[in-house]
């Protein structure tokens, strides 16, 4: 790199003090932050964490910025708290990153190379990094494909490709954000208070003319989420899976609603329904046939 980029990490954390170290480690830790040809900026939102999380990162990371959050933030809305506080500054990019990522030490490496790579076909590009289950190996997430079929939105894994690969979604767990395409899509919505703010993102980058790329290689681990116990969890009540739908952590009618409208235009409405459509038929056929769906 010839000239010194500066990359503003923006992330969010609650009660996971370990993880948070662990991942704000692999940021420093970056082989171009530690060249000096990167110039690495954390904000991070701390939505009142009660296990010390802010008194360690203070104490091992004294130039992060930590934002004090309310405590009912969750994820989109303190990624929103983080955003807006990073763009008070200069960047040159922004780094959307969850805490609960180990990144590989060539992750900014790998991230700018594909843009490069990208840059210099199109105008606006965001990357995307492929991140691998730390068990398995296998892709957990990413960028992703949509295929819109009439019964289900089905969302195919697009994986590391050199010297990118193109895709229509991007999960934050690593994204890379060029200041000049924040300009032109602006902020997090805040209508949204956990998920689905990083499909919105992505559906309105594309909506600007914008194009989104995966890395060209895996930048660094995290498991996915467990299904079980939350309303995907087939095994559980009809009823209880309807309430477990609309709890804040999952997709609250208000913030999923307007989802479906940026998605999906004027065929919101039947979206938004065919999600309750789905719930009932993985429950009856697991209950008729004894098995998961």
């Amino acid at each position: 790199m010839s000239d010194k980029k500066i990359v503003s990490v923006c992330c969010t954390c609650h009660n996971r003090k370990d993880m948070t170290l662990a991942c704000l480690k692999s940021l420093y830790q970056q082989t171009l932050v530690q060249k000096g040809d990167v110039i690495l900026k954390v904000f991070l939102c701390d939505d009142a964490s009660t296990d010390g999380t802010v008194e360690k990162v203070r104490e091992n990371f004294p130039e992060v910025t930590i934002v004090n959050g309310s405590g009912d933030l969750f994820w989109a809305k303190g990624m929103e708290v983080a955003f807006s506080e990073a763009r008070k500054s200069t960047s040159d990019f922004y780094l959307m990153v969850n805490d609960d990522v180990v990144f590989d030490y060539s992750m900014l490496s790998s991230l700018l190379k594909a843009y490069t790579a990208a840059n210099s076909v199109y105008s606006d590009v965001a990357v995307v990094g492929s991140i691998k289950d730390a068990i398995t190996g296998d892709w957990s997430y990413g960028g992703k494909d949509w295929n819109k079929k009439w019964f289900k939105d089905v969302k195919k894994a697009v994986l590391p490709s050199a010297p990118y690969a193109e895709c229509k979604l991007a999960n934050w767990n690593c994204f890379l954000l060029p200041e000049t395409l924040a300009k032109k899509v602006g902020n997090i919505e805040n209508v949204y208070d956990h998920a689905m703010a990083d499909y919105d993102y992505s559906i309105r980058i594309l909506k600007k003319g914008g194009h989104i790329v995966t890395s060209d290689q895996y930048v660094g681990a995290c498991s996915r989420n467990e299904t079980k116990g939350t309303w995907q969890d087939v095994s559980i009540p009809l009823n209880q899976r309807y309430k477990l739908l609309h709890k804040k952590t999952a997709r609250p009618v208000k913030s999923y609603i307007h989802y479906c409208k940026v998605a999906y235009d004027n065929f919101w409405f039947y979206w938004f329904i065919l999600q309750y459509v789905w719930i009932a038929k993985t429950s009856i056929v697991y209950k008729l046939r004894g098995y998961r769906v």
